[in-house]
């Protein structure tokens, strides 16, 4: 009895290995079962996931690519159609720099030779009181005005005709001629003067005008010589206008710059400023412009600056006439 008990419970104790061995096999298959449904169900949400922000936010089209254009080429300054003849050269420009440097107080010397454009300048930036010589554009503004329709010279100015003002204003640089046209046609900031005077290129064109109070106006020699070379192209056009401010100009009767040839001239004087500016009409026409602070208000020519814009304008004539 005793030994056939212990046989049969050997045989139970047996099967226990084959019943585990299946039961952790199903549980494997369970859980790789399960493994493989949270796999499904997380990508079906993040497709969702991924859709949703799709459509809230849409990735935006490709830019289509530009249409491609030619490299533009630098385009070439002009350059100015000069005579190939320049009077000017290093040494007679240093022989004028040396004159001018030798002599006292500010100045401010534009030399343009026509023919050629070539331009000679010593400080050109030096400012001084415009005294009478802003009279000379004035009237080059009235002039064209009254061409484009926009003032009548013809008509009455106290008695006068614009006309019969503009010629002593220019030739005997009378005062009350310039404060009279001033009057009836100011030459301000106001009435288009300044921006006139900016397109000849002054430098401090705001503060310049010829009104019925008086003249005002801060100006170099630079200005002066591009105001005398407006005048000269205008003078060109061989108007009626022009021919007879021309002759205005050609009037003036005074010889504070030396000339060697009739010459369109407007000098200015007053307290510290002594000025002269000039269109030479020699073989070869040149402009001369200086302006000086030597000016005395009680005496229109002082002897002293006379006689060294004289020597300036004749070393001008030198360099320009006797290559």
């Amino acid at each position: 009895m005793k030994t056939q008990t212990r046989k049969t419970r050997k045989k139970k104790h047996a099967r226990w290995p084959w019943v585990v061995m299946v039961v952790v096999m199903i549980l494997v298959i369970v859980a790789a079962a399960r493994s493989m449904m949270r796999q499904a169900v997380g990508a079906a949400a993040s497709a969702s996931v991924s859709q949703s922000v799709s459509q809230a936010h849409p990735a935006p089209e490709p830019e289509s690519e530009p249409e491609p254009t030619a490299t533009p080429q630098p385009t070439a300054t002009p350059q100015p159609e000069l005579s190939s003849e320049e009077p000017i050269t290093a040494a007679e420009a240093a022989e004028m720099d040396a004159l001018l440097d030798s002599m006292p107080g500010s100045i401010s010397v534009w030399i343009q030779d026509i023919t050629s454009g070539q331009t000679y300048t010593y400080k050109p930036d030096n400012g001084f009181y415009c005294a009478s010589t802003l009279k000379a554009p004035y009237a080059l503004w009235l002039c064209q005005r009254d061409e484009e329709g926009l003032i009548d010279l013809n008509a009455t100015v106290g008695g006068d005709t614009g006309w019969d003002l503009i010629y002593p204003m220019i030739a005997h640089s009378s005062n009350g001629a310039a404060h009279d046209l001033g009057a009836m046609w100011p030459g301000s900031l106001d009435t288009g003067f300044s921006d006139f005077l900016s397109e000849l290129g002054f430098a401090s064109p705001e503060g310049c005008e010829v009104v019925e109070e008086g003249i005002h106006g801060w100006v170099t020699g630079a200005d002066g010589g591009r105001a005398m070379r407006a005048l000269y192209d205008y003078f060109e056009t061989g108007t009626e206008n022009a021919l007879q401010l021309q002759e205005a100009f050609l009037a003036a009767d005074h010889d504070l710059l030396y000339c060697p040839a009739p010459a369109a001239k407007k000098y200015g004087s007053w307290d510290q400023a002594l000025h002269d500016m000039a269109i030479v009409y020699a073989d070869r026409p040149y402009i001369i412009s200086m302006f000086t602070d030597w000016g005395d208000q009680d005496v229109s020519f002082p002897e002293e600056g006379r006689e060294r814009m004289q020597q300036v304008g004749q070393l001008a004539a030198e360099i320009i006439l006797e290559d």
